[in-house]
């Protein structure tokens, strides 16, 4: 598939998602469960750090992206939910990092780049995570190593799913990634080329939609942060 044609699938299911469209998505808590996601799909790793739970459906359109995937490959998955105060933690601790290093920066500017890489906690939208509605997902080779998703470029310059300048190697390995995840039903962050989710308000904005179905639910108590 080229490039032109990924774009065009890609904008065809990823909308800009501002803080104010967000916020305008009318919120029907469908009160569905958590489930935890370890041990569910011989196809899906669970990174050490996650907290592995998701919603019910969510989880199930996981296992269906694993399955579409070709022979072989895996899922990586390196965060699930998350707990309210885990994003206020790493927003503030990016909030500070920026602080730190650039002083004379308005309180707007830093705000505006806390927000592009960090979902701010204090919005009346929840943040993906904090919804158990979204996911951030990797791809494993068959050989059992990470695909390449990136070459040449690193770290935040890669990070959008419409990057140009790819390999064709990390433009291929994307493409098998996007297709089994939309193919499952899920919309992809156009910020963010490895985060994933149905249901949210970021799915919402990104699909068009004017309500969604989760909001923000609590890790569950039994969840010690140790992974047996």
């Amino acid at each position: 598939m080229t490039e032109n044609l990924v774009e065009e699938r890609l904008k065809a299911v990823s909308r800009p998602e501002p803080i104010a469209a967000l916020n305008r998505i009318r919120e029907r808590e469908c009160g569905e469960p958590l489930v935890d996601i370890r041990k569910k799909h011989p196809r899906i790793v669970i990174g050490r750090r996650s907290v592995p739970f998701l919603r019910e459906r969510v989880a199930e359109k996981l296992f269906s992206a694993a399955d579409a995937l070709p022979d072989g490959y895996k899922l990586s998955v390196h965060t699930c939910l998350r707990s309210h105060a885990m994003q206020k933690a790493l927003f503030d601790r990016y909030w500070t990092e920026l602080l730190e290093k650039h002083p004379d920066w308005s309180h707007a500017t830093r705000r505006r780049l806390c927000c592009r890489f960090f979902a701010p906690y204090d919005q009346k939208a929840p943040p993906g995570h904090c919804t158990g509605a979204a996911v951030d997902v990797h791809l494993l080779l068959p050989s059992g190593r990470r695909a390449d998703l990136s070459s040449p470029l690193k770290g935040w310059k890669a990070a959008r799913s419409l990057v140009h300048g790819l390999s064709p190697r990390a433009h291929a390995n994307r493409e098998i990634l996007f297709a089994a995840m939309v193919g499952a039903g899920f919309s992809n962050c156009r910020e963010e080329f490895w985060h994933y989710s149905w249901g949210d308000a970021g799915w919402a904005v990104r699909v068009g939609e004017k309500e969604c179905v989760y909001g923000k639910i609590d890790v569950p108590k039994t969840w010690t942060g140790r992974r047996k």
